[in-house]
């Protein structure tokens, strides 16, 4: 890669620290929100469902719109949308306000990622190490995911609950440094060109399904957990600021996980790297969710690592079946995925109603076996199937 490359990523990397530390202010305000609001559990229950939809199942119509039509804009205006709607949580007055915050925002940080994803990876194309550079790109978001409770409720236990506005600028800062240097994605000269979507989708319909599905269980375990854990912590009697630390600390070993992912299936094979982290990551959940105090939370991050290793991987395997349309299958992967592993959240929730919630946890944290069953059927020798995918796409394009 050279210089202008590099800043690119850099600049793409410090924008998704800064835009899914939004994303995730919501989590610890909920219990302030249903009290100030006086919601019900059912209608808070459907705030984050809310925000996933919009955020992340929405996000192959924003790949779509980018890949065809804005090549920068949405990268630039979805963090500055997210910024202005989502730091004002604490500002809603009423349910109706409240979902109108939550659906801009969700938008917002939908917009971006796509065309994110594709800018970074047209950036790594050239230096062979695309799972890398991937996986940098997908662990400054996780880690600002990470960091976004602790900094909202920061600001809240400071200045109160309705000044959750003053998160706002940094937000409108990075936007206006991304209108300022953000490239555009070019398009791409190559026979590929020629070729449609559908048709490059078709040819790996298969692989991809498997992929597709494989996200879609493991994000739902990642979901339950962001959701229902402050809960089943709050039943062991911790406070606001031990559960948020708990959480943040889960969501930032996630992020060192999805950190060394991408260098790691460099080396070893994406799917081999997936297979055995998912494999990795049942145990230590189990575990974690079996036992209580410090050895439990020790269990949680290390879990947490294993379970969102694979998130850069999935990433550019997607990628690398459909390199033409890099911005819908990261959508497929980054965004529709999540979102429909969000839909299975609730089954935690009921779960945890019935049997307790770190026992609904314990429960969920099989699926990665499932994930991992799928993915063993995915192709093993990825360069051979990437020649056997370029010669059916172009035979459908004659």
């Amino acid at each position: 890669m050279n210089r202008q490359d590099k800043l690119t990523v850099a600049l793409l990397s410090t924008t998704h620290f800064v835009l899914d530390s939004y994303s995730s202010f919501i989590f610890p305000l909920l219990p302030l929100l249903a009290t100030k609001l006086h919601l019900t559990a059912a209608q808070v229950g459907w705030l984050t469902p809310m925000l996933m939809i919009t955020s992340s199942l929405l996000q192959p119509a924003y790949g779509l719109i980018s890949d065809r039509y804005l090549k920068r804009e949405m990268a630039i205006f979805g963090p500055l949308v997210a910024a202005i709607f989502l730091s004002c949580l604490g500002m809603a007055t009423s349910l109706p306000m409240l979902m109108v915050i939550v659906i801009a925002g969700g938008i917002g940080i939908g917009a971006f990622h796509p065309q994110g994803a594709a800018i970074v990876s047209r950036a790594a194309s050239s230096g062979g190490h695309q799972g890398l550079v991937m996986s940098v790109f997908s662990s400054t978001g996780t880690v600002g995911y990470a960091l976004g409770p602790l900094i909202i409720a920061a600001v809240v236990a400071n200045f109160g609950l309705e000044k959750s506005w003053y998160t706002m600028f940094w937000g409108i800062a990075i936007a206006a440094v991304m209108w300022m240097y953000c490239p555009a994605l070019p398009d791409r000269k190559t026979e590929t060109q020629s070729v449609s979507l559908r048709d490059a989708l078709l040819a790996v319909w298969q692989p991809l399904t498997l992929l597709y599905f494989a996200v879609v269980l493991r994000s739902a375990v990642s979901v339950s957990v962001q959701t229902f854990l402050p809960f089943a912590l709050q039943d062991s009697g911790l406070t606001t600021t031990a559960i948020s630390s708990v959480l943040a600390g889960f969501l930032f070993f996630g992020g060192i996980g999805g950190f060394f992912g991408g260098g790691m299936a460099d080396r070893w094979g994406a799917r081999r790297v997936t297979l055995v982290s998912l494999l990795i990551a049942t145990p230590l959940l189990l575990m974690a969710f079996a036992t209580t105090g410090p050895l439990s939370y020790t269990l949680m991050m290390l879990g947490g690592t294993a379970l969102n290793l694979p998130i850069p991987v999935s990433v550019v395997m997607a990628q690398r079946l459909v390199p033409h349309g890099a911005s819908t299958v990261s959508a497929l992967m980054m965004g529709f995925a999540w979102g429909a592993g969000a839909l299975l959240a609730p089954l935690a929730g009921w779960l945890g109603a019935r049997y307790g919630f770190f026992h609904a946890l314990w429960l969920m944290s099989l699926l990665p076996l499932v994930s991992a069953l799928l993915l063993w059927f995915y192709p093993a020798d990825e360069k051979r199937m990437k020649v056997k995918v370029a010669e059916e796409v172009f035979a459908a394009g004659d």
